[in-house]
């Protein structure tokens, strides 16, 4: 019973912060997007977590649920977006390790001492394959990176697109095209949320 009240309890809260998330034109991953996150990150319990874009850490907390004695580094561009998600994530889940840095994330990356093994990425369209450039040499073997909103409302399938879209698709269409074809990645397309790749990063 306690399990289910839980449960229940878990839901209600998360579909609240979602709820006051998309009225306030936040950016929320979905349910099943967020699934998928604490999934991956409980079968495979990584030592360092990089997310790219956390918001107001809706998404953080899919992914630090079941971290048990990794670190979490969350970089957002925005200042009051980076308060909450700190604020939040530190006050659910006080005992784990967690660190928000407000700020550029390609201006970032190249400071992070860290090397990760899981990555998340959902933050600006148009510079995912640069996230990854810069983030290349600073991946772990086996590291996994996940990359939302990949299919862009399936705008990146669409003919016409309207010009303040352009830069946005264009990104992914190159982002996707170079983690289908890179050596050192194995990719699969997930069609869930708005979708999502996920990659396998494997040394030489």
């Amino acid at each position: 019973m306690k399990e289910l009240e839980s449960f229940i309890s878990e839901k209600d809260s998360l579909k609240k912060i979602a709820d006051f998330s998309r009225n306030n034109k936040v950016p929320v991953i979905s349910n099943d997007v967020g699934r998928l996150l604490e999934t991956i990150i409980f079968l495979k319990q990584p030592e360092n977590i990089l997310e790219i874009g956390c918001g107001e850490g809706y998404s953080t907390y899919y992914i630090i649920k079941n971290l048990e004695k990794g670190s979490y580094t969350g970089i957002d561009l925005n200042r009051n977006r980076l308060e909450k998600a700190e604020s939040f994530i530190s006050s659910t889940f006080p005992e784990k390790k967690a660190i928000f840095i407000h700020g550029n994330a390609l201006k970032i990356i190249p400071g992070l001492d860290d090397y990760f093994d899981f990555v998340f990425i959902d933050a600006a369209k148009y510079e995912y394959l640069k996230y990854f450039e810069l983030l290349k040499n600073r991946l772990r073997d086996n590291a996994f990176i996940v990359a939302d909103n990949v299919f862009f409302s399936e705008k990146i399938f669409s003919n016409y697109i309207k010009d303040h879209d352009k830069n946005s698709v264009s990104g992914l269409k190159e982002f996707i095209k170079h983690i289908s074809s890179d050596k050192l990645l194995k990719t699969i397309f997930l069609d869930i949320g708005d979708g999502v790749s996920v990659s396998a990063f494997k040394r030489k």
